[in-house]
């Protein structure tokens, strides 16, 4: 009988270790990818930022070609700097936006992914609570069973002062507080 129980207890305790690495090793991939997260938020911003500044370069280059207008004799020569200028922004900025939408695309599947492991993480969680009183019940149980047994053998023993609660300290039992 005491091979069943402690061969029932060392199950349990298997599960429970299988259990807590399962959730360990989940909450690290929820690290993880908390700080992809952060990391594509962070390029984004740069992004945005690179975008800001093209615009603002756009935005003097348009200054300089209406100058170069009004400059009768650098008219031509600025005018076609200005215009490969603009050019070169107009590339970067079309780079710049697929950038973007890369990053965007890449923080939605990582949400995604991000809340997938979250509703496994609390299916674990779960499972595991039922484990612990799972296995609770069988403590109790083959607690009761023990009290059967006495019975059986010592009919006229008090067995009330006995609680699975109870706590043995210095060879006294100990009720709980």
């Amino acid at each position: 009988m005491r091979d069943t129980v402690e061969k029932s207890r060392k199950e349990y305790l298997s599960q429970v270790q299988e259990t807590i690495k399962t959730e360990i090793l989940m909450g690290q991939v929820v690290n993880t990818l908390d700080s992809e997260v952060v990391e594509l938020r962070s390029k984004i911003i740069n992004l945005e930022a690179e975008t800001s500044s093209l615009r603002q370069l756009n935005s003097q280059l348009a200054g300089d070609l209406k100058s170069t207008k009004e400059e009768a004799t650098d008219g031509g020569k600025k005018l076609e700097k200005a215009v490969s200028e603009l050019s070169a922004v107009k590339v970067e900025l079309a780079e710049a936006k697929g950038k973007l939408e890369e990053a965007a695309s890449s923080i939605a599947s990582l949400a995604t992914e991000k809340n997938a492991l979250e509703t496994s993480k609390q299916e674990l969680e779960a499972e595991n609570a039922e484990l612990m009183n799972v296995g609770a019940d069988a403590l109790a149980d083959g607690f009761e069973l023990a009290f059967e047994q006495i019975r059986c053998v010592l009919p006229d023993l008090d067995l009330t002062q006995f609680s699975i609660y109870n706590k043995v300290v210095d060879g006294k039992l100990i009720p709980p507080s």
